[in-house]
């Protein structure tokens, strides 16, 4: 890359980090969906009514929005988005997990010092995990079928346990046992406060056909033994401080026809892949703060997290005797016992 272009892009990078911490606080506060509801340009008090806020901390938001070229002024200092572009503000809810990952700035770098600790556990990133897991309530089937279901590999009438490794506050796996409402539902996470959010959300939901269980010392149910008809592994396997252990587990509970159904960023393993992909680069502030730290929350402490990579994660499962179906180097893959 050119001298100007490096030094321009690191300055706006930095630049654009700032402002997107002002558009974090305009999605938490509700300001662009306000601003969207609007028909025509209102000032800083009328926008500042309608989200209850302060008008002055209002004014300043818009300052920097305006500045940006986020929001629009007219002659006579109204405020505005306009009509074309406000679908297109939907990305300031990404936005709003860069406080919470923020948060843990401080151990994170302890972590990274040579006589620091190795990592930080789900316990210190519970508001990432909500975050993380509000996306999925709107995992309905469609979703489901699109997105994870192993569609040519298993009927869904034939299904009737499933169990949802490292479900987190829950929401996908509620929405696993409302798209299969004829199977029992299990999910399981190793997050005690997790688990302990996952059973209310089951409570408010009413979903009957879903359970909840807190892993402890990695080891699922001894009863579990090829029991699963479907297993899911939703930004899971990265994350894991033993892997091998959890995927000798997770082979044992499988059923012999069963399926297994992984999501993993879809990131190369080998850095030169990735050069230039913004996309990559942001999945990896993901993992510095949350899934590498996770990886090595505790021995054996694999450290894989997100650069662990497609192609590093396709290797580790065919050595464990499994088998992938179709594309190994896609964020999901399925598999089964070879």
């Amino acid at each position: 890359m050119e001298i100007d272009k490096y030094a321009d892009k690191f300055s706006s990078t930095v630049t654009n980090g700032f402002i997107a911490l002002e558009i974090a606080i305009g999605h938490k506060l509700g300001l662009f969906e306000s601003l969207k509801k609007f028909t025509s340009p209102v000032t800083s008090t009328e926008l500042a009514e309608s989200c209850k806020l302060k008008e002055r901390y209002v004014r300043e938001w818009l300052g920097c929005m305006s500045a940006a070229g986020f929001v629009s002024i007219t002659h006579d200092d109204e405020y505005f988005i306009p009509e074309a572009c406000k679908p297109h503000t939907q990305s300031s809810g990404l936005a709003s997990v860069l406080p919470l990952i923020a948060a843990n700035t401080s151990s994170l770098l302890e972590c990274f010092k040579e006589d620091g600790p190795k990592g930080y556990d789900y316990s210190k990133q519970f508001d990432t995990l909500m975050w993380l897991d509000h996306d999925k309530k709107s995992c309905d089937s469609k979703w489901i079928n699109e997105n994870l279901f192993p569609v040519g590999h298993k009927d869904t009438d034939t299904i009737t346990n499933v169990l949802d490794f490292g479900c987190g506050p829950g929401s996908l796996t509620i929405k696993l046992a409302e798209h299969l409402p004829n199977a029992k539902v299990y999910g399981v996470d190793i997050d005690r406060n997790s688990i302990e959010k996952a059973k209310e959300n089951k409570a408010k939901e009413n979903v009957q056909n879903v359970e909840f269980v807190l892993v402890e010392n990695d080891h699922l149910d001894e009863t579990w033994t090829k029991k699963f008809d479907w297993i899911t592994l939703v930004d899971t396997l990265h994350d894991l401080p033993n892997p091998n252990f959890s995927i000798s587990d997770i082979k044992r509970v499988l059923k012999d026809d069963g399926i297994v159904s992984a999501v993993d960023p879809c990131v190369h393993s080998d850095h030169k892949k990735n050069e230039g992909n913004q996309s990559a680069a942001m999945l990896y502030v993901f993992s510095t703060f949350i899934c590498l730290p996770s990886s090595m929350s505790r021995e054996p402490a694999a450290a894989n997290g997100v650069g662990w990579g497609m192609q590093n994660r396709a290797e580790f499962i065919k050595s464990h005797g499994l088998k992938i179906l179709g594309d190994e180097h896609n964020g999901l893959i399925q598999f089964r016992k070879a």
